[in-house]
C-alpha cells in the first residue's frame, strides 16, 4: 500500500482537537490564538501555520506539560530557549507536529495568571474537527494581532497598524482600554510609532532592542531592565552567560558535545564583551 500523507491543515485541526481533549480531561482551561482561530475581520487571510498555539492557565501549566510528555510529545525548546520574554515552551510528536505552549503572550505586563482571567473572561467559542474549545474574544484577539506584529517585521507593524486605523470609534475604544487593562501599552506603541513616549519604562529598552534590531548584549540589557523583580533581574543576568543546548543542538543537527558548548561559549562572550558597551549606552 502507498503511504498515505495527512494534508498540514488536517493535521493542524486534528492536533488542535487532540490538545483539547487533553486539556478537557485534566479540567484545564486553555485558549487557542493564531492561525485560523483568528477572526476574518481582524485577519481576513488568516490560515493555519505549521503549528498550534495555544495559551494555557499558567496555574496548570506544569500539569499540562505533564499530560503531553505522557501522550508522546518532548520538549523541543524550553520557556527560558524560547525568546526574551519566557512566554512559550515549543513541543514536538511524531505524529502531530509542533505545538507552542504559552503560559503569557509578549508584551503583555499584567501578571500572568491575572492576565489569562482577563483574556479568558471574554473568551468565545471555537471548534476543531468537532470538538468545542475557547478562542480569545474579539478585542482580545485584536490586542494579540498588535502585540504579535509588535516583534514582527515593518510588514507585519504595517498590517496591524492599519488594522488599527480601520475600526470604528468604539471598537478603537474596547481595544486600547484592553490594552491598558493588560499593562501592553509599551507594546502596543510600537505599532503605532510612539515607543519612544515610554522612554525611561522598565521595558522601552527591551522593546527598542527587539523592533529595532538591537545587538544581543542590548536586549539581554532590556530584558534585566524589564524585570519585574530584583530577584528575576538576578535570574536573568545568570542566565545570559549560558549557551542555548537546545539551539545549538538544532543548528548542529546533534546532541552538543562539551567541545561545542566551551567552543559556543567561548564566542558568546566575545560577541558580549564587544557589544556591551553599546548596549549599556543605548539607554
Amino acid at each position: 500500500m502507498p503511504e498515505t500523507t495527512i494534508p498540514l491543515s488536517v493535521r493542524i485541526e486534528l492536533c488542535r482537537a487532540g490538545l483539547q481533549v487533553i486539556a478537557d480531561g485534566l479540567g484545564i482551561r486553555m485558549l487557542h490564538i493564531k492561525g485560523a482561530t483568528v477572526d476574518a475581520s481582524i485577519r481576513p487571510d488568516a490560515r493555519e501555520g505549521s503549528d498550534v498555539d495555544v495559551i494555557v492557565d499558567p496555574r496548570r501549566v506544569a500539569e499540562m506539560h505533564g499530560a503531553l510528555l505522557a501522550h508522546g510529545w518532548t520538549v523541543y525548546s524550553t520557556f527560558d530557549e524560547g525568546s526574551p520574554f519566557g512566554h512559550a515552551q515549543t513541543y514536538w510528536h511524531p505524529g502531530w507536529g509542533y505545538i507552542d505552549l504559552h503560559r503569557r503572550f509578549p508584551g503583555i505586563g499584567l501578571a500572568d495568571a491575572d492576565a489569562f482571567d482577563v483574556l479568558a473572561r471574554e473568551a468565545s467559542g471555537g471548534s476543531a474537527a468537532g470538538l468545542d474549545l475557547e478562542v480569545p474574544g474579539l478585542a482580545a484577539q485584536g490586542v494579540l494581532f498588535l502585540l504579535n506584529a509588535a516583534r514582527g517585521s515593518q510588514h507585519d507593524r504595517d498590517g496591524a497598524l492599519a488594522f488599527r486605523r480601520g475600526l470604528a470609534a468604539e471598537q478603537l475604544r474596547l481595544l486600547d482600554e484592553l490594552v491598558r487593562v493588560l499593562h501592553a501599552e509599551v507594546a502596543a506603541s510600537v505599532v503605532t510609532g510612539e515607543l519612544e513616549n515610554w522612554r525611561g519604562h522598565r521595558d522601552h529598552l527591551l522593546w527598542r532592542a527587539i523592533s529595532e534590531g538591537g545587538t544581543r548584549s542590548q536586549e539581554w540589557w532590556g530584558r534585566v531592565r524589564a524585570a519585574r523583580t530584583p530577584r528575576e533581574a538576578v535570574q536573568v543576568l545568570l542566565r545570559a552567560p549560558r549557551v542555548n543546548r537546545s539551539r545549538l543542538a538544532h543548528q548542529l543537527g546533534r546532541t552538543p558535545t562539551w567541545r561545542d558548548l566551551v567552543m559556543a561559549a567561548l564566542r558568546r562572550g566575545t560577541r558580549a564583551l564587544r557589544e556591551l558597551v553599546p548596549a549599556r549606552g543605548g539607554r
